[in-house]
């Protein structure tokens, strides 16, 4: 008899039995960490205690036998005897309880000759019978695309796995605890947009049936966050989940998480220094010093954090002077001779961002603020006064990730609408990247909108650097992967 047929037996069995094997209700008192910090107190007092869980260890000796109880703190280990249980009961628990099973156990804790710490069961409960059998390698499921295709899989056979998931939702708090504590109100914006705008990326089409009309998942909250900025909101921010019909390396995925906040009376100087205090804040409440590892690096994330102004990282790293390539197929040419493929649909942002992209970002070990992009890369950033081609822009780059975007906001309603027109432009020739013209949005500024500054964290790219984890997926649950080929049929 095969695994699973032996299984669906016992299933079987068990209901013949009267035994209810997926009962509605479970008792425990005890979490398993709780239950072996507070050991000392527990045996003193001779207290009985109820704990429940799934079972991972299970040793058969005859009419004893030792287990290890699974909870979502951790483990602890079982003492099961026929003469404690009595003969039926425990022969049932032999005959008919395997690993995966959930259980719920009563008993006093004792210690073993080998000092262990054990719970002496006097009963114990089914709660959830497994009919599919654990990973046969317990200690690491190790193939990726069936860890993140079955991560409860990969939850079950990792424990690291679940410490990086346990450390991304309390990043995500602490993220919301220091915003939070500087008078920043938490809003929800739409994910269903009529217009993809707030980022420069190709959106999800869909189709409300209703209403008989195109909508897009929305790629960035920031129009409508401004928005709420127009309306005397003046310090805002989202956890947005996103989405850009992008491609799918190791550190884009088409859904992810961001966080966007919106600061009135402020600008992208102002917003450097938040940034700078926000990781100080992130590392001491996740427990971290201020050097951490990742991708083989020593990371120093004790500010100040270096400036580097955009157009003289390409003239060090690229050897190029933008400023000498004002023209779209000036700056082309010297792309190519520089080793780049161009498509052309991109118009002079986006080749400066390959340039960008090829020749900087990968050079940048240590945390390092980008700042004052061209004006053709950041449509809704504000000009830099003395400097008309460059925005009021930056960028925290750590170990060749772009971690948070931010700029003083565009809050000229007529300079807004110019660069729209350009947008449209670029989409016209085929971009399908560029942004779409939201008049809405420029209506919203006519009624007028105070110097602002905004900043998107990519809460995926970060808590990859936290983590020191390689591939966006090992930070995202359930990432978006290819389609499973079908099976053959036999």
């Amino acid at each position: 008899m095969g695994i699973i047929s032996d299984r669906e037996q016992k299933l079987k069995n068990i209901i013949k039995n009267g035994v209810d094997p997926y009962p509605a209700r479970a008792q425990r008192d005890y979490l398993c960490q709780k239950a072996t910090l507070d050991f000392d107190q527990i045996e003193k007092k001779e207290k009985e205690i109820t704990l429940a869980g799934r079972l991972v260890l299970l040793r058969l000796h005859g009419k004893v036998c030792f287990a290890n109880l699974e909870d979502g703190s951790g483990r602890f280990q079982l003492f099961l005897a026929q003469d404690d249980l009595g003969e039926e009961a425990y022969n049932f628990f032999k005959e008919n309880i395997d690993l995966g099973d959930f259980l719920q156990v009563q008993g006093k804790v004792f210690l073993t000759k080998k000092g262990e710490k054990t719970l002496r069961l006097n009963s114990y409960r089914l709660l959830s019978k497994s009919l599919l059998p654990l990973p046969e390698k317990w200690h690491g499921l190790s193939d990726p695309e069936k860890r993140f295709r079955q991560r409860y899989l990969d939850l079950i056979a990792n424990p690291e796995v679940r410490k990086i998931f346990t450390t991304r939702s309390k990043t995500i708090k602490l993220i919301r605890e220091f915003l939070n504590q500087r008078n920043f109100m938490e809003v929800e914006t739409p994910i269903l947009q009529s217009l993809a705008g707030g980022a420069t990326a190709k959106p999800f089409v869909t189709h409300h049936q209703a209403l008989d009309r195109d909508l897009y998942l929305r790629v960035a909250p920031e129009l409508y966050l401004k928005r709420l900025i127009i309306g005397n909101l003046e310090r805002v921010y989202e956890v947005a989940r996103c989405f850009r019909n992008e491609g799918i390396d190791r550190t884009h995925s088409p859904e992810f998480t961001q966080v966007e906040f919106y600061q009135a009376y402020a600008d992208y100087q102002d917003l450097m220094q938040l940034t700078e205090e926000l990781m100080v804040f992130l590392l001491k409440g996740l427990g971290l010093g201020m050097k951490i590892e990742f991708q083989g690096q020593k990371i120093d994330f004790t500010p100040p954090y270096p400036r580097w102004d955009f157009r003289e990282a390409l003239i060090e790293k690229a050897g190029i002077d933008i400023d000498q390539y004002p023209e779209r197929e000036q700056l082309a040419a010297e792309a190519k001779k520089k080793g780049l493929a161009l498509d052309k649909t991109w118009g002079r942002g986006r080749i400066l961002d390959e340039i960008y992209k090829k020749f900087v970002l990968s050079q940048a070990k240590q945390p390092i603020f980008i700042i004052n992009h061209p004006l053709e890369l950041s449509p809704l950033a504000k000009k830099i006064k003395e400097r008309p081609a460059y925005v009021e822009r930056f960028q925290l780059l750590v170990n060749g990730l772009e971690t948070c975007n931010a700029f003083s906001e565009l809050n000229d309603p007529l300079d807004q609408a110019a660069r729209f027109k350009e947008q449209k432009k670029l989409q016209d020739k085929g971009d399908e990247e560029a942004q779409a013209a939201d008049e809405e949005f420029v209506t919203a500024l006519k009624y007028g909108m105070p110097p602002t500054a905004g900043e998107g964290i990519g809460i995926d790219r970060l808590v990859n650097i936290l983590t020191n984890t390689q591939n966006i997926r090992e930070v995202i649950l359930f990432p978006t992967l290819k389609a499973q080929p079908p099976r053959d049929k036999k």
